[in-house]
């Protein structure tokens, strides 16, 4: 854990104010992204970069706008389902989606050399984070979060005495707030260990968490064709992010005679701000007219900027009473409002390849592959001189926690492969398959104990290690010398291991809790409306 001393640069910043816990799962959260853009990009599974002329491959492949020969405008809505999921904290598993609305301006300079110059703008959903998750009976071997809550008032080879203020600085508002609601009883033994908790067990736990919101893309792009056989593309990509989650965690405690005592908190937390990133993107082919073509992009780290602020409640069966011993209530609560604060997420730089291959007009296909180091994410807080006024480019980073993302967070893969049929002069069939590797290593978790300044206030202790992910899409499209519209449907198929608080075998970081399997499967249904002049 760490102490005040460490957090001198936040607190001559904010006085009253707390730094909200940041953490890989966060991390993880705003570097990945959803299959969305127009219909025809979704029902080939995304893998268009090679084969370009689609507005989506905007901010993966800037390149492939180069391709558009004539200037078009696009607006894409849906809705998407978890089909496990449960109305709760008023959202519902089924919503609607505005998921894209864009434009390309195609310039022609001429029938050699450079063809065309084009500029495009375009809207997309990139993240859309309405999940839920829930979680009911699950036995707990005797296990309980306030086992955790223990483990965090051991601070600097010694057990903190939580009725002193100084003390009570150096652990977790959820240390705190487990004190306050007598789920950490303050008693000490004659060596000054901590040895209160009653109950020690608990038999089962309930849990409900959902999350909503989304990243926003704003892309604006530059692009060029080159005799019809190299296309280069520069984007620019500004987003806007909005991410709200809301939880609900209970366990149901046995007294001596067997009767179960509920004990439980809920947690809010909202987090906005914005980013901005850059791609840059080649596609050639090997002759002029070959239906053969090659396509190369970069990506660089995305710099988010973001606010975040939250809300703890915690309550307990065990009764309340007053210095005179007079019972007050027969339970007992307390709740922590916290104030916001901004810092910064870098994301890893994403590279990719990708070929494809037209055949006559009738079959298009597209491969590719995907690479991106989610372990070199970075977090930040805005840096200040020595009089206390922020500074521009000097930011303090968070070593430890950067630390944590470097040995739990992996190298991720992704493959997609696409293919459209044209069936008649006018109707396209498309289909698609993406895969994506696992973000987390198996034994990664929400290490509490690091020296990060986020920790320090941290409000939680669930986490969820997500596996690998598979998305199958499939759509239809019509398209008239003008006028165009496309369909597409897409099963998400994702599953995770649910840890809601982590006590750790003795001699090693492994949980003694066992995880519950979640999955996070979603559908999604899209139509893209064009018109190309």
């Amino acid at each position: 854990m760490t102490t005040k001393k460490t957090l001198i640069f936040l607190t001559s910043l904010l006085a009253s104010s707390t730094l909200l816990a940041q953490d890989i799962y966060k991390m993880e959260a705003f570097t990945n992204n959803d299959l969305n853009g127009t219909a025809r990009f979704v029902g080939m599974g995304g893998a268009m970069n090679a084969l370009g002329a689609d507005i989506s491959v905007i901010n993966t492949n800037p390149a492939g706008i180069g391709m558009f020969r004539r200037s078009e405008v696009s607006l894409s809505a849906g809705f998407n389902v978890q089909p496990n999921g449960q109305e709760f904290y008023d959202i519902n598993k089924a919503r609607p989606s505005f998921d894209q609305a864009g434009f390309v301006y195609s310039h022609y300079l001429g029938s050699s050399g450079a063809r065309y110059l084009n500029f495009a703008f375009n809207y997309h959903k990139s993240r859309n984070f309405k999940n839920y998750i829930g979680v009911n009976g699950f036995n707990t071997g005797g296990l309980s979060q306030s086992l955790q809550m223990m483990d965090l008032c051991y601070v600097n080879n010694r057990w903190l005495d939580l009725t002193n203020e100084n003390d009570a600085d150096l652990t977790t508002n959820l240390a705190y707030a487990g004190f306050q609601t007598q789920m950490i009883a303050p008693t000490y033994n004659a060596a000054g260990e901590l040895t209160g908790y009653d109950p020690s067990v608990a038999d089962y736990y309930n849990y409900k968490r959902v999350q909503w919101g989304g990243i926003q893309n704003y892309d604006f792009n530059i692009s060029t064709n080159w005799n019809d056989q190299i296309y280069l593309g520069l984007n620019l990509g500004v987003k806007n992010v909005n991410f709200h989650s809301y939880t609900d965690y209970a366990e149901f405690l046995p007294d001596n005679n067997g009767v179960h005592h509920e004990y439980y908190t809920t947690n809010e937390e909202g987090i906005s701000g914005s980013g901005v990133d850059f791609q840059l993107g080649v596609i050639a082919r090997p002759t002029e007219g070959s239906p053969l073509r090659i396509a190369l992009s970069f990506s660089t780290p995305t710099f988010y900027n973001l606010r975040t602020n939250s809300y703890l409640y915690m309550n307990s069966p065990y009764a309340l009473y007053d210095d005179n011993g007079n019972q007050i209530s027969d339970y007992t609560e307390y709740d922590i409002p916290t104030a916001g604060y901004e810092y910064n997420i870098t994301t890893p730089w994403r590279v990719n390849i990708g070929l494809g291959l037209t055949v006559d007009k009738f079959l298009a296909m597209d491969a590719e592959y995907e690479y991106s180091n989610y372990g070199s994410c970075k977090v930040s807080y805005g840096g200040y001189d020595e009089w206390g006024n922020a500074t521009l480019f000097n930011h303090d980073k968070d070593v430890s926690l950067n630390q944590e993302a470097k040995h739990f967070m992996k190298g991720v893969h992704t493959f997609r492969f696409g293919a459209e049929a044209r069936f008649t002069k006018n109707i396209y069939a498309r289909f698609g398959y993406n895969t994506q590797s696992a973000p987390m290593k198996k034994d990664a978790y929400l290490n509490l104990f690091t020296n990060s300044p986020s920790y320090y206030y941290s409000n939680n202790t669930d986490y969820v290690n997500l596996g690998h992910l598979d998305r199958y899409t499939c759509g239809l499209g019509y398209r008239g010398r003008h006028f165009y519209i496309d369909a597409a449907y897409q099963v998400q198929k994702q599953q995770g291991d649910l840890y809601t608080f982590h006590v750790p075998e003795n001699g090693s970081e492994a949980n003694r809790l066992a995880g519950a399997k979640v999955d996070l499967n979603r559908h999604s249904g899209l139509i893209t409306l064009g018109y190309k002049f």
